[in-house]
């Protein structure tokens, strides 16, 4: 089967990460591939994922998700994909998935000067200090409840994300230089 680059994205971001919900991969593919005079319209998205799910048998569309055979949706994968696309503007430079707990996605932003950032499940860890961050690494913590718990305390570059009702979240960071 013959891809297009956009094609060859959409499977290469899905190795990555999984299990992705229709508007976060097309959030991706546009923001990887917009140029002045072009964008993946929603019509081209639909298009490409009608003929990699004919062509590929393991590549599958469902209920609002794409995933490979055995990506499985994973909410707090799904809401780590959600702060990335909102704090990159849904064009980070690179992202990976194969991190340690408690990181669920760590991702760079470009620029002058390229940045570090995690993003990291708050239950997973007893004390948000303990967690060893690289030196240029921004660490932003999830919840399952979407709500900060009471008395947290936040080192120096790190960052809370608090789930608002329309989905987008609201940034709150540390108090330290």
């Amino acid at each position: 089967m013959l891809l297009s680059n956009q094609q060859k994205y959409i499977l290469d971001a899905l190795r990555k990460l999984g299990c992705v919900r229709e508007d976060q991969l097309h959030a991706l593919v546009r923001g990887k591939f917009q140029r002045p005079g072009f964008a993946v319209r929603e019509e081209h998205m639909t298009t490409m994922l009608r003929q990699l799910r004919s062509g590929l048998g393991d590549f599958h569309v469902d209920g609002g998700f794409v995933y490979l055979a055995r990506g499985q949706p994973d909410t707090a994968r799904l809401e780590a994909i959600d702060v990335m696309l909102e704090l990159s503007e849904g064009a980070p430079q690179e992202f990976t998935v194969k991190v340690d707990s408690p990181r669920l996605l760590c991702f760079t932003l470009g620029g002058d000067k390229l940045k570090l950032f995690s993003v990291a499940m708050l239950s997973h860890v007893s004390d948000t200090q303990l967690l060893q961050r690289e030196r240029s690494e921004r660490i932003v913590w999830i919840s399952d409840s979407g709500t900060p718990p009471d008395g947290l305390a936040l080192p120096p570059k790190h960052f809370f994300a608090a789930r608002q009702t329309d989905g987008s979240h609201r940034f709150y960071g540390s108090n330290g230089p």
